[in-house]
């Protein structure tokens, strides 16, 4: 019997050591592969050992076609392409749209989205859907892009509310109740505060007799609405709603230098601090403000306040205007502090983390953002990007690939607009020379789409199948127009 032989049991054992051992070797280099598969590595067609990148293109509308380098690719978007390592020039092409245009770098082992890109029609067409009996003091749209606000002309305030799901339909006027506003002696206006995120109620200014109030307008029962000037006890300057909820508010006095809260169900204020020259709000306890409480004179501090705690940003010298912004991007808050007359915003990621693991007084920014003289400043509706502004002088952070930008802008931005608003996540718009010009967060892709008043910020519906604008008809006045942002085919 063979397992007793001990000669062919010793070379069976022999044997099995050998196949273990090659398995073993055959696993390592299975391993070995797959890792640098994982990494990009890979060979060329000359048989060279090149690094590879994972690129996602997607566009709207699609498919369309890739072109890399000038060459068409066998793939369109949506999709994932393999490339090497190198430089490409993209270009995505549509029948009946304009190109995408785009210069990038793929690194090896990475993974790059270019999910964003807007193909517009190659010819606009705008129809004229509504006369509009004067210039409106308001236009504005709710955050979910559904309905939108166009205030008629008189001494009553009332609204023209247009259901952008069915733009068609008349509109639905609605007016305010004399309780919840002051009749003025004169002229008057108004202006808008912000939106709820309710996408019902908004907050506006009314200006009237060297004098301002703040009214909570409920646009679904206008019986409801509210003068938040006489609803809220002591005095103030700015209102801001905390955590956009309608029925909760920062009240700030810019005379006492205070910063209260109060609600409708409690009206009373109560102080949060006092001696703040500037403050931005996020969720519901967060704060970054700008004091001089605990410097030495002409000197302020950046102040992060994260529920109870207190974080000291950075000490600077103290400035006639404070910027400040603060929100939430892939679960990491992001800050951003400035001043007008130092050039510059810092951006800071993370910091309380940050403050935590240095033990430092002071921290490092993620970007400085240089702009001579900045007057606005903005997160992206993803929050990946921020814009700091004056004028046609634009500096941007993306915090997805922690990349800046600075450029200046050749069209200019007509009167009396004196900042670029975020057209989405990804796009930023103004109206210049009568007609809405919108172009990539970079600079790239620009485009003049159809005429525009720049008194008023142009609207696109939830899904940006349409651009809405007001336009001046040089024989019939005023009109609600409605512009598509795809061709007849794709309708």
């Amino acid at each position: 019997m063979d397992y007793l032989d001990p000669h062919k049991q010793a070379r069976e054992n022999v044997l099995l050591i050998v196949g273990y051992f090659l398995i073993g070797i055959a696993v390592l280099i299975g391993t070995f592969v797959l890792v640098y598969q994982a990494y990009g590595f890979g060979f060329s067609k000359n048989g060279q050992v090149v690094q590879s990148g994972l690129v996602f293109f997607a566009s709207k509308p699609n498919p369309a076609k890739i072109y890399l380098n000038g060459t068409l690719n066998n793939n369109q978007t949506n999709s994932r392409i393999v490339l090497e390592e190198n430089i490409y020039n993209v270009v995505l092409k549509r029948q009946g749209y304009r190109d995408w245009k785009r210069t990038i770098e793929v690194d090896g082992g990475s993974v790059r989205h270019y999910d964003y890109p807007f193909l517009f029609p190659s010819k606009l067409q705008t129809n004229n859907l509504h006369a509009i009996s004067g210039a409106p003091s308001i236009i504005t749209q709710s955050p979910d892009r559904r309905w939108l606000l166009v205030q008629l002309p008189g001494n009553i305030p009332k609204f023209s509310m247009y259901d952008l799901k069915n733009p068609k339909d008349p509109a639905v006027e609605i007016a305010l109740p004399a309780t919840s506003y002051t009749k003025a002696i004169g002229a008057d206006t108004w202006e808008l505060s912000e939106w709820a995120d309710d996408n019902n109620h908004l907050v506006l200014i009314h200006n009237f007799n060297n004098k301002k109030e703040y009214v909570l307008v409920d646009r679904k029962d206008t019986a409801q609405s509210a003068n938040l000037t006489s609803v809220i006890t002591n005095k103030f300057t700015e209102l801001s709603l905390i955590n956009k909820k309608y029925d909760k508010y920062y009240l700030y006095d810019a005379v006492s230098l205070s910063l209260k809260k109060a609600s409708l169900s409690s009206p009373a204020p109560l102080t949060v601090l006092d001696k703040v020259y500037a403050f931005k709000s996020y969720g519901n306890d967060d704060l970054i403000y700008v004091t001089d409480s605990v410097t030495e004179p002409g000197k302020v501090q950046y102040v992060l306040k994260i529920g109870d705690k207190s974080h000291v940003l950075k000490n600077a010298a103290s400035d006639s205007k404070y910027l400040v912004d603060l929100t939430e991007y892939s679960s990491k808050l992001y800050v951003v502090i400035g001043s007008v007359n130092s050039n510059r915003l810092y951006v800071f990621k993370d910091p309380v983390a940050q403050l935590g693991s240095t033990n430092k007084n002071s921290l490092a920014p993620v970007q400085v953002l240089h702009v001579v003289k900045p007057n606005y400043v903005k997160f992206s509706a993803t929050a990946q990007f921020v814009m700091a502004e004056n004028g046609n002088k634009f500096a941007l952070y993306d915090a997805e690939n922690n990349k800046g930008y600075n450029f200046i802008t050749k069209q200019p931005l007509d009167t009396p607009q004196d900042h670029a608003s975020w057209m989405d996540g990804n796009r930023l718009m103004y109206v210049s020379q009568g007609k809405l010009f919108v172009f990539d967060y970079d600079y790239n892709n620009q485009q003049l789409l159809s005429p525009a008043l720049s008194n008023y910020l142009p609207a696109f519906s939830s899904d940006f199948k349409y651009l809405y604008t007001i336009i001046n008809t040089s024989n019939s006045g005023l009109y609600f127009s409605q512009t598509p942002m795809l061709t007849k085919a794709d309708q």
